[in-house]
């Protein structure tokens, strides 16, 4: 079957069928040399997305968090648990980015969705109202 192209999207369930059932390291060098071998090397940033997103109709949320210093257990468990609320997702996987710009609080981003509770936000907010 030579020139057939397979969908992103279809790569991307498929791959995150396999990430759910455990089998990372395979799925991921399979991935890795199927990309090579098609040419496709080029799209990996969109087959991540697409990974991510067919990740979360199986019910595990990546959520982005950015925060101003290093997240405790603690705050990481409340978090996971609130987006696990919020999204329905029966697993979340935090991936951390410190950014000292926020100055406090965090920023979450899951899906297609968005919660903003950092100090610089709070700070943009009110200086646009007062003009």
């Amino acid at each position: 079957m030579a020139g057939v192209r397979l969908p992103r999207r279809k790569i991307a369930d498929h791959v995150a069928r396999e990430l759910t059932r455990g089998n990372a390291k395979q799925v991921v060098a399979e991935l890795a040399a199927f990309l090579v071998d098609t040419g496709r090397v080029r799209e990996v940033d969109l087959i991540v997305r697409d990974i991510e997103y067919a990740l979360y109709q199986h019910g595990e949320a990546i959520v982005d968090v950015t925060s101003a210093s290093s997240l405790t257990d603690k705050v990481r468990a409340e978090i996971a648990k609130m987006a696990s609320d919020r999204s329905g997702a029966t697993k979340v996987h935090l991936r951390e980015h410190i950014d000292p710009s926020v100055i406090g609080g965090v920023r979450l981003e899951y899906g297609e969705q968005q919660l903003d509770t950092t100090l610089r936000h709070k700070l943009n907010a009110l200086k646009a109202k007062q003009l």
